[in-house]
């Protein structure tokens, strides 16, 4: 990656293109590219505390005045993007772009984040800088275990390369010490302290989580088709399956009715794929300074862990609160997104849901975006079997000692949470009088429950026809399974 990246860098030095960005917070990584990059070209660097190694002390409007002037090379502004407000500096940087093209120099912006105004749109070209790839991750292991002489056995390097994949190389330099140092030498068992380490990075994060797996596709009650369309790709994301030809699965969108197992799903793919998990939150996303940074930063880690599943819930209500905003700013970053879900090419599995599709942007549905758009349905009776045996046999229960059946003819329009809600809250009726949970427990406790489906009705109903030419459903149509059994 570092290679393409500095390839690429090298590419628009020769083409003559004059002011480019650089997204990324690793400053001293990215320097050392760009060195590479520009080969016998003059370079100087730029910030506000010392000024450049060529210009010390000058002020950015100054800089930028004496760059008229400046012959073939590459100049790079650190920090510089709180600049891009003044209005004076962008005028003179409009100036500045035809002279810098014809003259073979280049404007380099190094910043983590993306402030770019609507008159230099046409002038500036934004390159992203990858994390560090496998083969980066690889090098930089084995030159701490050197430095702290350290042999380690090669059979587990593999292992320590993917925990350490989605770091910086400061983050993955510093953890890798941390484990060598922490018991004398790296052990297998030390991947955990790299995991858990992701994990504190993550967090740092307000757009992106890491979800701890539970779940598996076992867990989830009916939903046989998604189960059946999710099997056969289970083993997609592999060299074998690059060898026949496939590409790696693209994503899966999950539409329907409140409380009926999208969210657990979406966990369930990853734990039965065994896959990291990540949530990406739309919502904080568009709450950010700069969500169009925010966005691509969450990508970058997402396709630097990858293979991953990465999980949006309620994808309407994000793209909702996106299109209330003003600013072309937001434009960009759905467009950015949709783009992005059409064209990548890494393994990255998104599972979308959505509950309102009146919401949804019609652009998420167009073939391309997703491999496949399922409609989940509130449970059949069959299925309602299947969530209740599930939610008990989850607390220590054994499932033949209640009617299953009767609570699945009671239960008719209930959502598997409103399912589990009667279970959890009959136990609670049975532990509180000091007995054993029983059938009748339960069923007193979904008789005082009011479905989803008794104040939503319309709603639901205009969902189950809008999905009709739309949508494949989640589930088997259960009469008909019946009736071929019957006969």
């Amino acid at each position: 990656m570092s290679d393409a990246l500095i390839a690429e860098l090298s590419l628009l030095f020769d083409s003559g293109y004059p002011l480019l960005y650089l997204l990324t917070y690793e400053e001293e990584r990215a320097l050392r590219l760009i060195r590479t990059a520009a080969k016998d070209r003059a370079l100087s660097t730029w910030s506000r505390t010392g000024g450049g190694a060529n210009k010390p002390g000058a002020d950015l409007p100054a800089l930028l005045e004496s760059l008229k002037r400046a012959g073939r090379g590459v100049t790079v502004l650190v920090d510089a993007h709180p600049f891009l407000a003044d209005g004076g500096v962008v005028r003179k940087l409009r100036e500045l772009s035809p002279v810098l093209s014809r003259a073979g120099h280049t404007l380099i912006f190094l910043s983590p984040v993306l402030v770019l105004p609507p008159e230099l749109e046409k002038d500036v070209t934004i390159v992203d800088v990858p994390l560090p790839d496998r083969q980066a991750v690889d090098e930089l292991f084995r030159a701490v275990c050197a430095e702290e002489q350290v042999v380690f056995p090669e059979d587990f390097v593999d292992a320590v390369v993917l925990a350490a994949r989605g770091l910086t190389e400061n983050e993955a330099r510093r953890v890798f010490t941390k484990a060598l140092r922490k018991g004398g030498g790296f052990k297998l068992s030390d991947i955990s302290l790299i995991l858990e380490e992701k994990k504190q990075i993550l967090r740092k994060s307000e757009v992106l989580e890491f979800i701890e797996l539970s779940e598996s596709l076992s867990t989830v009650g009916g939903l046989e088709e998604v189960k059946r369309w999710l099997k056969q790709r289970r083993r997609a994301f592999g060299e074998e399956a690059a060898r026949y030809g496939l590409p790696p699965p693209k994503g899966l969108l999950l539409i329907g009715v409140q409380g009926c197992g999208k969210s657990l799903t979406a966990k369930a793919v990853a734990g039965s794929w065994h896959l990291p998990l990540l949530r990406l939150d739309l919502g904080a996303v568009f709450g950010m300074a700069s969500p169009e940074t925010s966005l691509r930063r969450a990508i970058l880690v997402a396709e630097s862990l990858s293979p991953v599943v990465l999980w949006v819930d309620e994808i309407e209500k994000g793209f909702a609160q996106a299109s209330s905003s003003a600013g072309e700013n937001v434009s960009r970053v759905f467009g950015g997104f949709i783009t992005w879900l059409q064209e990548k090419k890494v393994p990255v599995f998104v599972v979308a849901t959505a509950n309102e599709v009146e919401n949804l942007p019609p652009e998420l549905l167009r073939k391309g975006r997703f491999d496949e758009t399922f409609f989940v349905d509130l449970p059949d009776a069959h299925e309602r079997k299947a969530i209740l045996h599930i939610h008990i046999k989850r607390r220590g229960r054994d499932p033949k000692a209640f009617d299953l059946d009767a609570l699945a003819r009671q239960t008719e329009h209930f959502s598997g949470a409103e399912l589990e809600q009667g279970v959890v809250a009959g136990m609670y009726r049975a532990f509180s009088e000091g007995r054993e949970l029983s059938t009748r427990d339960i069923q007193k406790e979904l008789d005082e429950i009011v479905p989803l489906f008794a104040t939503y009705e319309e709603k639901i109903k205009a969902l189950r026809e809008w999905s009709k030419n739309r949508a494949r459903r989640a589930s088997l149509d259960q009469s008909l399974v019946d009736l071929f059994e019957e006969e």
